[in-house]
């Protein structure tokens, strides 16, 4: 059954595993109805090495140690133990994933974690993060494409060098905290969901095929912050040649967040800012720097000579630093085409292609107004979108997969930064 056998050869290639797969049928002999199926794969660099001192346009001076291995010791399983640090992050986590618990292809992972964030260093207005927590995450297999998981975790937030911003402040004293406090923490535990729809034709550079995502993660009724998150991606590969040579690229995300039910004070429950949603960047809209696009932080206090608007017995003065929002929407549109002087060979390593990206973030919660009830920088428009063009390089070289864009705005509003080029580099064996 020739249907069978090219979806032996899809699976094969969904896993990631393999750089290349290729199917063969061989008659057996002495027989008139029967042959051999051979598949011959050429495993991929399955696992990642971090290991020494690295450079990127968005993290800066990156110092990284850490193992990876997406098929740990020719089990499947996934195992990491990772430890980072850069300009706004200090990180360290351990984790481990078995993808077939069960017979019946249940799968179940673990992961800890420590993490050291300063917001001020990643362009979002100024708090210090000390996190820490655990999860645990099951999966489960639907059918042939399509996947559930379901995972319970637990977050320790300690929040603190919080500035005097009016999204910050809004929600320290929806907690009862004074502007006056040093330091919050919060303790949640929360439960998550997605489901996962994958055809596309390999793990690596596809060509055709549907990616989709769904996920929603939910703290639990008594957790400090009671909140929702909720995000959904997908991506369309569509061939344009018969060799496949030539790929169109749609990609979107919508995200939502908010709070539900009342805190101890009677106030309504918010999105934590520091779950906020951003843009800008490689990986959401090349072309403006990361985390830049989207509500700025409005300043609270005394009026500075010659600036500020007043409203609510308060003095604001708008800045540049990211707030963030609670909903976000992306788009893209990428054409992939062969690369220049690169061989037949190499043309499953080699990416090149042209792209226009589309997006903006906004905060359906903002509601800052003066005594005439107008919004003082009203940021709660979903309507201020912004767009970018450029072109990008992908090559999964021996040092890892390296990842280049140049890219320039053709819709920005002030107070957006720009970022010609941005790139990313990462290790694997």
């Amino acid at each position: 059954n020739a249907k069978n056998i090219e979806t032996g050869k899809q699976r094969l290639n969904r896993t990631g595993f393999f750089e290349n797969v290729d199917v063969e049928t061989v008659r057996v002999p002495g027989s008139d109805d029967q042959v051999d199926v051979r598949y011959k794969v050429k495993e991929a660099n399955a696992g990642s090495v971090n290991f020494g001192v690295g450079y990127g346009t968005e993290s800066g001076i990156s110092f990284q140690a850490g193992l990876t291995q997406d098929n740990f010791l020719g089990t499947g399983n996934r195992f990491g133990i990772n430890a980072m640090m850069n300009d706004y992050q200090k990180n360290i986590s351990l984790e481990y994933k078995d993808p077939y618990f069960t017979i019946d292809g249940i799968s179940l992972g673990g992961k800890v974690y420590y993490n050291e964030f300063e917001a001020s260093n990643a362009n979002i207005s100024d708090y210090t993060n000390q996190s820490y927590g655990t999860s645990l995450t099951w999966g489960f297999p639907f059918n042939e494409l399509n996947f559930f998981d379901f995972g319970l975790g637990y977050d320790h937030n300690k929040i603190s060098n919080t500035q005097e911003y009016y999204q910050i402040e809004k929600f320290k004293r929806a907690h009862g905290f004074d502007r006056d406090d040093g330091s919050i923490v919060l303790d949640d535990f929360y439960w998550s969901a997605s489901w996962t729809r994958n055809n596309l034709n390999r793990g690596y550079f596809p060509t055709s095929g549907n990616y989709q995502r769904a996920s929603l993660r939910m703290t639990i009724p008594g957790s400090d912050a009671q909140y929702y998150k909720a995000q959904y991606d997908v991506r369309q590969y569509i061939p344009l040649t018969q060799s496949q040579d030539f790929s169109l690229l749609l990609r979107g995300r919508l995200g939502y967040g908010n709070g539900y039910g009342k805190t101890d004070n009677g106030s309504d429950q918010l999105l934590p800012f520091y779950e906020n949603f951003y843009a800008g960047g490689f990986s959401t809209l090349r072309g403006f720097r990361s985390n830049t696009v989207g509500p700025k932080a409005v300043y609270v206090g005394g009026c500075p000579a010659g600036g500020g608007i007043s409203g609510n017995n308060n003095c604001y003065t708008g800045t540049d630093d990211a707030a963030g929002g609670n909903a976000q929407a992306l788009a893209s549109m990428e054409l992939i085409v062969p690369t220049p002087f690169v061989s037949e060979e190499f043309r499953n390593q080699i990416r090149t292609s042209i792209f226009v990206d589309a997006g903006t973030v906004w905060d359906t919660e903002y509601d800052l107004k003066d005594s005439s009830g107008k919004y003082l920088y009203d940021y709660s428009d979903p309507g201020m979108i912004r767009a970018s063009y450029g072109a990008a390089l992908q090559w999964m070289s021996p040092m890892g997969p390296l990842v280049f864009s140049l890219a320039k705005p053709i819709k920005k509003y002030d107070g957006d930064d720009e970022e010609l080029f941005t790139f990313t580099i990462g290790q694997t064996f």
